[in-house]
């Protein structure tokens, strides 16, 4: 087995591997769970939030695949697609390029980069469905938008859709990070009401032309950023009526700010997420160390100027939450 090549990246403080090359080209089907598990642990491993494997089709395109902290695989992760879109990027000098993951093609480009110098790609996610094939909330009618479900809240309305990635969506007039949690939690133990699990969104305004959202994920809890729940609350944000669909709306989440807006695609809403595709370092690991309990060495580049460019605008994002009243813990 050759060497895996590793960029430790992120997206929004959400911490993502990117690995050169198919999951087969580096391990036995059997291992590949082990391999990221033992990866994506904090304590044992490298720590991350993920896994995307890499494969470059030599013509500019690439194919991807997702792999969960626990090793489980998952068509989609919003905020690592921007990272290993920017690798691709990087690699072939382009301003756009596309990767399939399972039977979806992701476009990736390059935006502009932040005046503190972080550097920012845009990929567009799959069209949202208000209307999901596989019902994700039980015995209504669907769509299902701005409405109450006491298994849910007693008092607050909510918003179901797919992107494809299951998600319930709620407006609020202030935040109340112990009534996510709970909210969350209680999607999360009740699948006779959501029979496939969802992750669970709070948006609370703060301008015409921003919110903040923060996201209990199904299987994870809050996380600093969710790529998907961001896309899903900016849909949920027009459906309502807040914000014209092609607004750039700037979503502050606890690891950072993005801009996403929707485009028309086959007569649906396509989203389009805008963020930092940040490089903390590239190094080569044996695949063999991922599968016996021996210590982790890495050797390698740090990047220290894009470390320090986001922690600029991560600090401006924090004052501007601290500012609307918003005090969301820090993961």
């Amino acid at each position: 087995m050759s060497h895996l090549s590793i960029a430790k990246t992120h997206g929004s403080r959400n911490d993502i591997f990117v690995i050169d090359g198919a999951p087969d080209d580096h391990f036995a089907s059997g291992d590949v769970t082990r391999a990221v598990e033992r990866l994506c642990d904090r304590k044992l491993g490298l720590g991350s939030d993920g896994v995307y494997f890499l494969a470059d089709n030599g013509d500019g395109s690439a194919r991807a695949w997702f792999f969960n902290p626990d090793g489980s695989p998952a068509l989609l992760c919003g905020n690592g697609m921007r990272c290993a879109g920017r690798l691709l990027l990087d690699k072939y000098g382009a301003d756009s390029a596309v990767v399939h993951t399972g039977p979806y093609s992701f476009t990736v480009r390059n935006a502009n980069v932040t005046p503190q110098g972080v550097r920012r790609v845009a990929v567009e996610l799959p069209s949202v469905e208000f209307s999901p094939a596989e019902p994700l909330v039980a015995g209504v009618r669907w769509p299902f938008v701005g409405q109450n479900f006491p298994p849910f809240h007693t008092e607050r309305s909510v918003t179901a859709l797919a992107v494809p990635n299951s998600h319930l969506v709620t407006v609020v007039d202030a935040y109340d990070e112990a009534e996510l949690v709970e909210t969350g939690s209680r999607v999360a133990a009740d699948p006779e009401a959501f029979p496939i699990g969802a992750n669970v969104s709070f948006v609370l305004p703060l301008a015409d032309d921003e919110v903040f959202v923060h996201t209990f994920e199904r299987g994870a809890g809050l996380t600093p950023s969710c790529g998907s729940g961001v896309a899903a609350s900016r849909a949920v944000a027009s459906r309502l009526g807040l914000v014209d669909p092609d607004v750039a709306l700037l979503i502050r989440n606890p690891g950072g700010p993005a801009r996403s807006w929707l485009q028309e695609h086959e007569g649906r809403w396509q989203p389009v997420l805008e963020g930092n595709a940040t490089v903390v370092y590239r190094t080569e690991i044996d695949p063999a160390a991922l599968l016996n309990d021996g210590p982790l060495e890495i050797t390698g580049e740090t990047y220290l100027p894009e470390i320090e460019a986001f922690d600029a605008l991560f600090q401006e994002n924090l004052k501007a939450l601290h500012a609307a009243g918003v005090s969301p813990t820090i993961i």
